[in-house]
Formats: structure tokens, C-alpha cells, sequence
């Protein structure tokens, strides 16, 4: 191999590596300190938190949770953490569309007013399965054990600075598996990025975009050309 062949192969290697250790520098010092958008730098003074799981950040904080968790999450697309935190980070102010839809359909606006969870118990889990082949909930269920996925491992809001969007947040977040059945699609990283384009037509959020939008870069050519 040639001197400028090795030269490349190393940092071909080696920028990808460098820039999640810079990601994830910048994404802990973002985190390290929260005020609210009005106080002065080393102010004492805190935003307090609108809703349990709630992180209070300035615009400046999210940009760099944003661009730390994009690139954390490029170099490790299966881990789910890093999509959360840069949808959290770039979804506010671009609810409205999905706000309208639920409250044009009798359905979204008693969901809007109960914000009920997506959740079962144990029992109520297992029952899925026992379901006639070809039901919804049974293809659930299906899909899930299949892939060895928990209905449970959805990650909580954080940055999302309204109570009411918070919870669209959530409960989009909470369907998102219900979406691989009624689309037939499995876990690999193209059909995930399909059902990001989906996501994103649908709701509007940024998240589904900037995904489909660089995903495809870590894909090879054959896989992208899908």
C-alpha cells in the first residue's frame, strides 16, 4: 500500500472516531449547566422545570445537544438515545402540524385532553400474543419478540420546553414501533430510515428529516441506491 493510501485508510478511520469523542464532549458540557434563556452567565437563577423528566436549556445548549447527539448517533445508529435527544433538541416551535391534525379528529383531541401512555402490563403483554394470526396486536407482539425489543425502552422528554408538545413528543415516540407493522418493515437501518420519511411527513418534526437526510451516508452504495 502506498504512503498517501495508508495516509487516507488511517484517517478514514480515525475522523469518525475523533469527531463522537468531540460530540460527546460538547453534548456533557452543554448538560453540565442549565439556566434559563434570560440569566446571565454563572447566575444562580434556574429555569424550574415545566413536567417531570423536563431538562430546562437555552437555544445555545440545544444547538450543541443537536449537533452531539447527530453525530453520536451517526457513528451508532442503533442506539435509540441519541435520536431521542436530537429529536428533543430540535423539535420545538414545529408542533403545529401535528397539534392541527389531532384536533381536527375526535380521537387526537380526547387524546390531547387524557394524554394517556402507551404501556402494558405484564399480562397484558403476553396477551397480545395469544391474538388470531394476522391481527394488529398480534403482528405487534410478533415483530417485537422477533427483534428482542421492549415496548419499555422508549426514552423519556427532555428538552422540550411546553408541557402539551412535550407529550405529543412522547406519544410519537411511543407509536413509533406500531409504525414497522402497519408498513411491513423490519429493523435494519434502511427500513429505519424509511420510517423516519414517514415520521416526518406525517408530524412535521425535524428529527425525521435530518435522519433521512444523512442516514443514507453510512449506508453502501447498493443499500442507498434502495
Amino acid at each position: 500500500m502506498s504512503l498517501t493510501g495508508l495516509v487516507a485508510g488511517v484517517t478514514k478511520r480515525a475522523f469518525p472516531m475523533a469527531a463522537l469523542a468531540g460530540a460527546s464532549v460538547i453534548a456533557a458540557k452543554s448538560l453540565a449547566a442549565f439556566t434559563s434563556p434570560d440569566a446571565r452567565p454563572g447566575s444562580a437563577r434556574s429555569m424550574e422545570p415545566l413536567y417531570a423528566t423536563h431538562r430546562p436549556t437555552t437555544g445555545l445548549q440545544k444547538a450543541f445537544i443537536a449537533a452531539g447527539s447527530a453525530l453520536m448517533g451517526f457513528g451508532d445508529p442503533t442506539d435509540g438515545s441519541h435520536i431521542a435527544a436530537l429529536g428533543d433538541a430540535t423539535a420545538n416551535g414545529h408542533f403545529g402540524k401535528m397539534r392541527e391534525q389531532m384536533l381536527r379528529d375526535p380521537v387526537g383531541r380526547r387524546i390531547l385532553k387524557e394524554r394517556p401512555e402507551i404501556s402494558f402490563t405484564t399480562a397484558e403483554w403476553n396477551a397480545l400474543g395469544k391474538l388470531p394470526e394476522g391481527s394488529f396486536g398480534r403482528a405487534h407482539f410478533d415483530q417485537m419478540r422477533r427483534n428482542g425489543i421492549s415496548w419499555a425502552t422508549r426514552p423519556p422528554v427532555r428538552f422540550v420546553d411546553n408541557e402539551e408538545d412535550a407529550y405529543m413528543l412522547l406519544r410519537y415516540r411511543q407509536c413509533h414501533d406500531f409504525y414497522h407493522v402497519i408498513l411491513d418493515l423490519d429493523i435494519s437501518v434502511v427500513e429505519e430510515l424509511a420510517i423516519k420519511v414517514f415520521e416526518w411527513r406525517q408530524t412535521g418534526l425535524p428529527v425525521g428529516l435530518i435522519a433521512s437526510a444523512f442516514g443514507p451516508l453510512r449506508l453502501p452504495s447498493n443499500e442507498r441506491a434502495r
